[in-house]
């Protein structure tokens, strides 16, 4: 009698959440009124109601079952799910969000209560199915069939087409301006000087010896294929003898070679392409290290400081992953943490010590600022836009000194890079307290469009349905970025496009130019960057979640390896605007996610 009362407040219970997931999606598929957002009652709810009242049934007596740890992290993680689709949708719609709209969070809350079940459900069964679906219990690893260098020629030889559609290669993203600089003789610090000494170099280099300028960014290109199609082969092996099977093995390898994003930034020269294959690198040695406490020090070290001389935002989330890598490993505190701090703290003074031989070799100025204040000028901007009255005319004045008027009135909520280039640096470092008081002044009157400011340039990292259209009007060389501005498809002078396969330099072109990908459902999340973190932090939460409440399998532990990624994501949101280069690492960890759910170790020396 008890079990059929319970089962009938089960599906009671059920029937209520399914309720309330159709009044949160009811609130993700708003539309704008005016600066209001109005809700539509469509025929979605009804299916969101039946469907998720036959899913729930099945899941909520498993969510009732669950500790209170398992049930406060869903919660968690399904409010955060939820705010982000909330108010991605409302910044997606009219480039504004109220914090004080009780009706957007009664359908955040709604959906919470939606998720939370679903997202529990996930946790509780998903370690357990990876392992029975992707695994294979056969110690027997045949070494010839994923050996690494037939893992290496094969992604290789994927990307050759894409190459020879885009030859020499998709030579944009600053480029032009680190092939100026070491023709010019004229180094900043504003680009990592290791890729413009590489870049540059290898392009001036052709042309000294009378080549055309193709060659040097053609040779570039396949040297930078053969590295990353190398770091990509190795992570495909270590899936191997970690104990993925061979469908799931062969499967990835494929993925790397043939899914667009792998060999369309495998042949774009931009900076991002080499830091996020040495970062997959460093990755791939912390899960050796959490799974077996081994680690290749060499790998490690190489990985490390050849990621941080590429990106200086790879330093800063590198340094404050140590601390919170040793938080996690404390408990399991050996001579092999305090080894693996070491090496972290040597590539550290390497990657600092490399920078600044770079600095003194070239006589690179470091007098730019304005990356570093891409969101205090962008907030700065959208009060001038949108509440010019707040500024008092002294303060306008200052403003005025280190922000031009005509870039103030060039303001986009998604990107800040025509603002802050006019920023004037030489002005700023004479009193830059001023401008800090000036900029905190504004922001204690408008702290809801700072707020608003900021997360128009990242709200695409944790959105998964943003239109990437940042660059939308923006002039480039050979076309006007109009409906989507997904990838730099071009190549910018000194080169010039000189296809070799038309038809796939056509698919490229609208991949990167037209909405195409992003008009198909289920598939345009496999392009997302706000998916593909959720996928990731799923992962990261669910880790967390179990803590060390399994003997056989420590969740702190197993996050180690996601921690820098994480805090790559989170100096992005910072960053001037949303792109995929960006965070181009979530695209490359996806295939090793697995191996930090399931607790199977095995050994793997190569």
């Amino acid at each position: 009698m008890k079990s059929e009362l319970n089962t009938v407040q089960n599906r009671i219970l059920a029937i209520i959440l399914s309720f309330a997931g159709a009044i949160g999606v009811q609130g993700i598929m708003a539309f704008p009124s005016g600066e209001n957002i109005r809700y539509a009652n469509s025929m979605m709810s009804v299916f969101v109601f039946v469907a998720g009242s036959y899913m729930l049934c099945k899941l909520v007596p498993v969510f009732v079952k669950q500790g209170k740890r398992e049930c406060i992290w869903a919660v968690v993680f399904s409010f955060c799910l939820s705010g982000a689709l909330h108010y991605g949708a409302r910044l997606e719609a009219v480039d504004s969000i109220r914090i004080a709209d009780m009706d957007m969070w009664i359908h955040i809350l709604a959906l919470t209560l939606f998720l939370a079940p679903v997202i529990a459900y996930l946790w509780d069964t998903l370690p357990g199915f990876l392992m029975s679906v992707l695994s294979t219990k056969s110690e027997n690893r045949d070494d010839k069939k994923f050996a690494f260098y037939r893992i290496w020629i094969l992604i290789f030889v994927l990307w050759i087409p894409t190459f020879l559609a885009l030859y020499p290669g998709a030579f944009v993203y600053d480029a032009r301006e680190e092939y100026v600089e070491v023709i010019s003789r004229a180094f900043t610090t504003h680009h990592p000087l290791v890729h413009v000494l590489a870049l540059g170099g290898t392009i001036h280099a052709a042309e000294y010896v009378g080549l055309d300028a193709n060659v040097g960014i053609a040779v570039y290109v396949v040297i930078q294929m053969l590295i990353l199609s190398a770091i990509l082969a190795y992570a495909v092996r270590k899936l191997y003898l970690y104990g993925m099977n061979h469908k799931y093995c062969f499967a990835m390898t494929l993925v790397f070679g043939l899914f667009p994003i792998f060999p369309m930034y495998a042949v774009c020269t931009a900076k991002d392409t080499l830091f996020t294959g040495f970062f997959l690198l460093v990755i791939i040695c912390l899960i050796d290290f959490v799974k077996i406490r081994k680690i290749n020090n060499g790998l490690f070290v190489a990985g490390s400081v050849c990621m941080m001389l590429l990106r200086n935002n790879g330093i800063y989330a590198y340094l404050v992953s140590i601390p919170l890598i040793v938080m996690l490993l404390w408990k399991k505190r050996d001579k092999r943490l305090m080894r693996l701090v070491v090496l972290m703290v040597l590539s550290i003074v390497l990657a600092f010590g490399g920078n600044t031989v770079l600095k003194l070799a070239t006589g690179a100025s470091d007098n730019e600022h304005q990356e570093m204040l891409t969101v205090p000028i962008q907030q700065l901007a959208r009060v001038y836009t949108y509440s010019k009255e707040t500024f008092s005319q002294d303060e306008l004045n200052t403003l005025y000194e280190i922000i031009p008027q005509e870039n103030l009135e060039t303001y986009s909520l998604r990107v800040s890079d025509i603002v802050k280039s006019g920023f004037d640096n030489m002005a700023y470092e004479k009193n830059p307290a001023k401008y800090r008081k000036l900029w905190a002044d504004i922001g204690m009157r408008k702290p809801i469009i700072y707020f608003t400011a900021w997360l128009g340039t990242s709200y695409g990292y944790w959105y998964p349905d943003a239109l990437n259209n940042v660059y939308k009007g923006n002039q480039m060389y050979t076309f006007q970025y109009d409906k989507s501005s997904y990838f730099g498809f071009e190549t910018e002078p000194p080169g010039h496009r000189d296809s070799k396969f038309g038809l796939l330099e056509r698919f490229y072109e609208h991949l990167s130019l037209d909405l195409y990908q992003q008009r198909i459902p289920v598939v345009s999340m496999l392009f997302a960057p706000g998916f593909v973190f959720w996928v990731y932090a799923l992962v990261l939460f669910g880790n967390m979640m179990r803590g060390r409440m399994w003997k056989e399998y420590d969740g702190y532990v197993m996050s180690v390896p996601l921690i820098p990624v994480g805090m790559l994501w989170l100096t992005v949101l910072l960053g001037p605007t949303t792109l995929v280069r960006y965070v181009l690492i979530l695209w490359m960890i996806i295939p090793l996610l697995p191996i930090l759910l399931m607790n199977e170790s095995r050994n793997t020396d190569v």
